[in-house]
């Protein structure tokens, strides 16, 4: 174990290790349904908009920015640990810097490629999902999936009509009228979606228990 610590934080595997701890946080706090992820996104939000034209270049365009990141750091990261564990145990008579510099670029390319092959099928799934336009959601009723929901944060779980269960970012209005409970809004409370924020791409949301004589403006 000792051994396979001393490559994975040694050039050029370091590069990648840290890379894949925030990978796998990141997608284990998705799973738990923590963190602020678009899901019902659909005029491409999720593609990061600062990279699309580059990921598009290398054919990546159909498939959202996270997934193609993780793949390529993950595929980096296993290319790099076996090229220096394989340097290590050749005893070859060359520079350190010269032996890390070229196993860096293999995991970079091979990482890449491997990327590529893989987000090829990938592509396909992401383009056949039927879209749920913003407007579909619209008086349909969610559950709370995180703690509870504030005018900042929040997600809540919901199904579409085609029957596809989806995690949506909700927020409370900013509108909202005083005396209103706090646990409305708590974990695996019920709310119903009354309008979409089309500056924040958010969805807000309302209790299901709201008194009848309460009236919310988006």
């Amino acid at each position: 174990m000792s051994e396979f610590l001393d490559i994975a934080l040694s050039f050029p595997p370091v590069v990648f290790s840290f890379g894949l701890v925030v990978v796998v946080l990141y997608w284990l706090i998705v799973i738990v349904g923590a963190l602020d992820v678009d899901i019902v996104d659909v005029g491409g939000d999720a593609e990061l908009d600062a990279g699309g034209g580059f990921w598009s270049a290398f054919g990546f365009g159909a498939v959202p920015f996270t997934v193609v990141l993780s793949l390529w750091i993950t595929l980096g990261w296993i290319v790099t640990v076996l090229g220096t564990s394989w340097v290590r145990s050749a005893n070859m008579f060359v520079p350190p810097a010269l032996t890390g510099t070229a196993v860096l670029v293999a995991g970079i390319g091979v990482g890449m490629l491997g990327a590529k092959l893989l987000t090829r099928p990938l592509g396909r799934l992401f383009e056949d999902a039927p879209a749920t336009a913003h407007a579909d959601l619209v008086g349909k009723v969610c559950v709370v999936r995180t703690g509870t929901v504030t005018l900042d944060a929040g997600q809540a779980e919901i199904t579409d009509d085609e029957g596809s269960v989806l995690l949506i970012n909700v927020r409370r209005s900013p509108h909202e009228p005083d005396g209103i409970d706090e646990e409305l809004f708590a974990r695996h409370s019920k709310v119903v979606v009354f309008d979409y924020d089309e500056v924040e791409k958010v969805f807000l949301v309302v209790p299901v228990a709201l008194p009848p004589d309460v009236v919310l403006e988006a």
